[in-house]
């Protein structure tokens, strides 16, 4: 077999586990659990159950993330590694700060979850919500944001639904998975009284 085939044929299965990882991984790990009330257009209005997070804030999502991150791989006092879930949870706070939360996998629901090294890392409880969503794929960039953000509003306002809070943003995907396959999401709470 020729040299250039057989770069060919690892080039190709390269992109193709790549791609199937892309498939694949928004499946392997845990995710909050909530129902669909709704469907309106593009936007799914949900009833998200009640879930614990580990939120910090930061100056940059990078350095939110890394916290975090370096918190659930076993950088805390008991050493104790917790599962990655899904979806990464983040929102800009009115100083311009980013809060950033991982949920936390259900065996933490009734336990406590290691003592961590920095104090701004906490566990909270998320209360039952109604929330809107938006799902998009590829990069997260400032265009896309902005025209999903639009996209969602003007939904919501066509059908009358009252919002309350800020809006957040969900990151489904880990730098592995190719951009085209990245899941995003965008949302905001809802009144539904």
């Amino acid at each position: 077999m020729n040299v250039i085939v057989i770069i060919l044929i690892v080039v190709a299965v390269i992109i193709s586990l790549w791609f199937a990882w892309g498939v694949i991984s928004p499946h392997i790990w845990e995710q909050p659990e909530y129902e669909i009330l709704e469907q309106l257009d593009k936007v799914e209005i949900r009833k998200y159950k009640q879930s614990k997070i580990l939120t910090t804030y930061a100056f940059t999502s990078n350095n939110a993330f890394s916290k975090l991150a370096s918190y659930i791989f076993g950088k805390n006092k008991e050493k104790e590694k917790i599962a990655m879930t899904t979806p990464v949870l983040t929102e800009t706070t009115d100083n311009n700060e980013v809060r950033m939360a991982f949920y936390l996998p259900k065996k933490y629901e009734n336990k406590d979850t290691p003592t961590p090294f920095m104090e701004d890392i906490k566990t909270e409880k998320q209360a039952e919500r109604n929330v809107a969503i938006i799902r998009f794929y590829g990069r997260m960039t400032e265009k896309k944001r902005e025209k999903y953000i639009d996209k969602l509003l003007e939904i919501l306002e066509e059908n009358h639904i009252q919002t309350q809070g800020s809006l957040f943003f969900l990151n489904y995907s880990d730098p592995f998975v190719p951009p085209p396959l990245r899941r995003n999401e965008i949302g905001i709470g809802l009144n539904l009284n």
